[in-house]
């Protein structure tokens, strides 16, 4: 894989994320992921530090810009409804960085399917997320049989295998669902084949802007922003924008690297966490924590709705709120 081709994907979303403030959420949530990828020790492969990515997510629910309620939830699973039902639109950018930073196809599809039901089970969700990740895979990776190997992937996506070996990583049990969630699930996937066989579907937005995308080369203005990455990715095109903060191109690298193996897991490693309490601290207080390192208080407001705090670390100014 060229990392030009994660840049044209990943760095031209940042680019386009940054200028579209409603959707900064997903930004945020790309970058925590981006965090808590782990180089495996056993195997040549990346996976994410689930300690970690919990711990991060926790985190940013006093800094985030907005959110989702999947998101939101799934910060403490207040709703099972919810996690079982809404469609957590951050995934399909979220789970770019663990395609590239793989090459081995079965544990990039386990760490997509695991962190999609860290915060929803939504069937669809499930589904498409799988897809457009093989989509995205096999575009940086140059394979012109995409279609094909799509409709294999599916086909042989057994609802019975499928919650066999990942039923420990739905958070909220199926048995929870509302109606039948294997009916469901078959319904749903045999939709999927049939869209790869031409037969128009209202749902798989994503998924269908994106075979719109490496089957005639069509993009449009209003477009998701996965389907948006393809297209650039495939053609090579790169927004080049002035505001592009050297931090996102660093994770850009950073992500390449992982690919490449050259990340020692040993420096990633977190053996202990140290978290103190930000809003705890007073203007121009220094201190240290684990997930944001060395970090400065550079103002502290006390409101009538509550507490803001301007936090300066080495990868920009946070803005926390409680």
């Amino acid at each position: 894989m060229e990392e030009r081709k994660i840049n044209n994907f990943l760095l031209n979303i940042f680019n386009v994320i940054n200028e579209e403030k409603e959707k900064t959420y997903i930004l945020e949530i790309t970058i925590l992921t981006i965090k808590s990828l782990m180089p495996s020790r056993e195997e040549i492969g990346t996976r994410i530090d689930y300690e970690r990515f919990k711990k991060e997510i926790e985190l940013w629910y006093f800094y985030r810009s907005g959110g989702n309620s999947s998101l939101l939830n799934g910060i403490d699973l207040s709703s099972k409804d919810v996690y079982l039902n809404n469609i957590d639109d951050s995934l399909y950018i979220r789970i770019a960085p663990i395609v590239f930073s793989n090459k081995n196809w079965d544990i990039l599809k386990k760490e997509v399917l695991k962190n999609i039901l860290y915060t929803t089970g939504n069937i669809e969700a499930i589904l498409e997320g799988l897809l457009i990740s093989k989509i995205l895979f096999l575009s940086a990776n140059n394979d012109e049989n995409i279609i094909s190997k799509l409709k294999d992937e599916i086909i042989s996506f057994s609802q019975i295998d499928f919650l066999d070996k990942y039923f420990e990583f739905f958070r909220v049990p199926v048995e929870e669902y509302s109606k039948k969630f294997i009916v469901d699930f078959e319904r749903n996937r045999i939709e999927i084949i049939n869209l790869l066989n031409g037969i128009s579907s209202n749902k798989f937005k994503d998924l269908k802007e994106s075979l719109l995308v490496i089957e005639k080369n069509i993009l449009k203005d209003d477009f998701q922003i996965f389907s948006k990455g393809l297209y650039w990715m495939k053609n090579n095109i790169y927004l080049d924008k002035k505001e592009s903060l050297k931090f996102h191109k660093d994770l850009c690298h950073y992500i390449w690297s992982l690919n490449r193996g050259r990340i020692d897991p040993n420096i990633l490693t977190i053996e202990k966490y140290y978290l103190p309490d930000i809003f705890s601290f007073n203007e121009g207080d220094e201190f240290y924590h684990s997930l944001l390192n060395k970090c400065k208080v550079l103002k502290k407001e006390n409101m009538s709705e509550g507490m803001k705090i301007y936090l300066a670390t080495k990868s920009g100014m946070y803005v926390f709120k409680k």
